[in-house]
């Protein structure tokens, strides 16, 4: 019990969320469709336009330098891998959580639900992995933590303010990039506001609970919204 109510330090979260990586930028190799908010694949992506083993060989090597980078920078640190096994049933009873919570809007909006409707069974398990890592990365690393740390810094707001702006800024921005695109939800106030909430629980698990949780939590969400 102590370890599962253990924050998941960062340089484990970095080891434990490779996975993730790896199911979806090898799994892209079997599908037509990107996730909206990788925005850190260009170049990648680009190589996977030339060569596919190419491109794997650059995407296992990056897996292999995030986990050598994790392992090397610990220093005193210890990093955990074995912690993959409580992290993840901590995240399925998250996703459970916001299924039942903040996803109960979800049942209300049946648009909302429509949009996986034309995916196959690996293009849900790609997506929600991209899902869950890069979205993760962007909103929750980026505009939380790097947000309240830039606005603490250039304005007079203290650590607390510049926090509760840069929670409400990230899962606004959440919710906004969901409406962009082809396969973007049509701008509607009550689907706005249901990504908005989704935003905010998935950035209160970040800070709460770490980086890997919030990425294994938002994939897991994803995975039962399609399947279940």
């Amino acid at each position: 019990m102590k370890s599962l109510l253990r924050k998941t330090d960062p340089l484990t979260s970095l080891v434990l969320t490779i996975p993730v990586y790896l199911v979806y930028h090898l799994g892209i190799l079997g599908i037509d469709t990107r996730n909206g908010v990788d925005l850190v694949s260009s170049l990648t992506f680009r190589l996977l336009d030339a060569s596919v083993l190419g491109y794997v060989g650059v995407t296992v090597g990056l897996a292999l330098a995030l986990f050598a980078a994790g392992w090397s920078l610990r220093g005193a640190q210890k990093v955990h891998p074995s912690a993959l096994v409580p992290v993840l049933f901590e995240s399925t009873l998250l996703a459970l959580l916001m299924a039942f919570s903040v996803g109960w809007a979800t049942h209300a909006l049946g648009h909302v639900l429509s949009l996986g409707a034309g995916f196959g069974p690996l293009e849900r398990i790609v997506l929600s992995a991209g899902a869950g890592f890069h979205e993760e990365l962007v909103f929750r690393v980026g505009l939380v933590s790097g947000g309240a740390w830039l606005l603490q810094r250039a304005s007079s707001l203290g650590r607390r303010g510049a926090l509760g702006w840069a929670l409400l800024g990230s899962a606004l921005l959440f919710s906004a990039v969901h409406h962009l695109g082809p396969l973007g939800d049509a701008l509607s106030a009550p689907v706005f506001l249901f990504r908005t909430l989704a935003g905010l629980y998935l950035s209160a698990v970040y800070l709460l609970r770490g980086f890997a949780v919030a990425v294994y939590t938002h994939a897991l969400y994803d995975l039962f919204v399609w399947f279940v």
